[in-house]
């Protein structure tokens, strides 16, 4: 990571564009390190089908659901892998990248990240946000989701979760 970083933000690259990126950035202050939930998890985007320069934003709602839970304690991310997300996938779009908690820490300090913290954080991309809400409402009428597993995560995190809406550049590979 810091030597990826430390090569990108004195590369040539960051020099030319970065203050038009950091512009586009509405709130670069509060980071987390993520990783995969699993060892086959991730972002599944194609590097090929990455659209052309001057490829206007898609028209998607794209979320970023943060759920915050103790350090240490991996019960409520066992929910979310376990139980949450097998019902997102039978009911709707799959979502782009369950992510959780790198523990390892911040190598390139010219970009704080918040440390101590513990959380899940699921992305999915909807083609607007009433089939984003539609399929919120699909899940949490399931019984099981419903009764056991929303329950569940309520019980053993810290904090109500949070939804971060994210608008892709025309160029993203997510959306």
């Amino acid at each position: 990571r810091h030597r990826a970083l430390t090569a990108f933000y004195g590369g040539p690259v960051w020099a030319r564009h970065g203050a038009r990126a950091n512009d586009a950035m509405i709130d670069s202050d509060d980071v987390l390190l993520l990783r995969p939930s699993s060892a086959d998890g991730g972002f599944a985007v194609s590097a090929a089908a990455r659209p052309p320069i001057g490829a206007p934003s898609p028209e998607r709602f794209v979320a970023a659901t943060v759920w915050s839970f103790p350090p240490g304690r991996d019960d409520g991310i066992a929910r979310i892998r376990d139980g949450l997300l097998p019902a997102l996938l039978e009911t709707g779009p799959a979502p782009l990248g369950p992510l959780i908690t790198e523990p390892a820490p911040n190598t390139f300090p010219r970009l704080p990240v918040r440390a101590g913290e513990n959380v899940a954080v699921l992305f999915a991309s909807y083609p607007d946000e009433s089939a984003y809400l539609r399929h919120l409402a699909d899940v949490r009428a399931r019984p099981r989701v419903r009764d056991e597993i929303l329950p569940g995560i309520e019980r053993v995190q810290t904090a109500a979760p949070r939804v971060l809406r994210l608008r892709p550049t025309g160029r993203s590979l997510l959306s």
